[in-house]
């Protein structure tokens, strides 16, 4: 009796645990959906910097190129970038995603479900790292862009209104602006000084003067180029060097002295044209002018007969001189 009872509860006992297993591989089932092989699979751990995350929930998929690859594992407010999601994917998939890579918070189907999308990023960024920090940011919602079409709207109709009272304010004045709009004469005298305009430049464009040179040959600006860099040149040796030129533009002193010496010679220009002095009298006096001309002319002549006299002695010395002994 002793015996069929403990067989009875070895049964029992057996029974239980294989449905209490059944049943955990049931719960399992439900919950990862198929997904048990992921548990036993390395994973790595990326933080992603989003300043909304538009409702993110713990547990939401991550993927890259349309392929789930991780979740998010936990959520927290930070003071720098507003919130910093943490995500566990695959170490595998660790080389597809680079430092450039960005996380956007995207709404899935109707019923608003979010996830994280992870862009490739470029080959030059280099392999992203376990533990790095991503940037991110969250999808645009149907509530966002209505929001922004109503500012926008906003913005719209004000402007409208005040083009609207503009054109009243034009229309009821007399000032310029409403003359322009309504007087033709205006319009008139623009299209007659439209019209002189053209006929000035078709007559430059087939004459053939200075302006049409100044402009078509590239000889006058070469020219000019080089009359430039000349003067420059000549302005950059004035200011390093310390000759006459550098001492005239920046020493007074020499200015003083020019203005001394010109009032002097003014001074003595005057007096020469009123006759004083010798010099006065000699620009004046025609008769003494005529005196010390003739007798100019006299000592060039006497200077003439003794050069003539000086050379008749030297080759004719015996004309003149006669020495005797006895």
């Amino acid at each position: 009796m002793f015996d069929m009872k403990k067989q009875l509860l070895w049964s029992k006992l057996r029974v239980g645990v294989v449905i209490s297993i059944a049943l955990v591989l049931l719960l399992l089932t439900v919950f990862f959906a198929g997904g048990i092989g992921d548990l036993f699979v390395p994973k790595v751990v990326i933080r992603a910097e989003i300043k909304d995350v538009k409702g993110l929930r713990q547990g939401a998929p991550v993927w890259v190129s349309g392929i789930e690859i991780g979740f998010v594992k936990n959520i927290s407010l930070h003071s720098q970038y507003g919130t910093l999601v943490t995500m566990s994917i695959k170490e595998s998939t660790l080389p597809y995603i680079r430092n450039d890579s960005y996380a956007n918070v995207i709404t899935q189907g109707l019923l608003g479900d979010k996830y994280i999308e992870l862009t490739g990023g470029t080959i030059e960024a280099g392999q992203m790292k376990a533990g790095s920090i991503i940037k991110g940011a969250a999808q645009l919602e149907v509530k966002d862009l209505v929001e922004a079409s109503s500012t926008s709207m906003a913005k719209v109709s004000e402007f409208v209104n005040k083009v609207d009272m503009m054109l009243e304010h034009f229309e009821k004045s007399e000032g310029t602006v409403a003359k322009l709009l309504k007087d033709p004469a205006l319009y008139y005298n623009l299209k007659q000084s439209s019209t002189t305009l053209l006929a000035i430049l078709k007559e430059f464009k087939e004459s053939e003067g200075s302006a049409k040179m100044f402009i078509k040959d590239p000889s006058v600006y070469n020219n000019m180029l080089a009359a430039s860099s000349s003067l420059e040149k000549f302005s950059r040796t004035i200011n390093e060097g310390n000759g006459t030129l550098k001492k005239l533009a920046e020493s007074p002193e020499v200015y003083d002295n020019l203005n001394s010496a010109s009032q002097k010679l003014d001074t003595l220009l005057s007096e020469i044209d009123s006759g004083e002095g010798t010099a006065g009298v000699l620009v004046k006096d025609k008769e003494f002018a005529a005196q010390l001309k003739e007798t100019v002319t006299g000592l060039s002549e006497v200077v003439l007969e003794l050069k003539e006299l000086t050379k008749d002695v030297k080759a004719h010395p015996y004309k003149y001189f006669k020495f005797s002994i006895f």
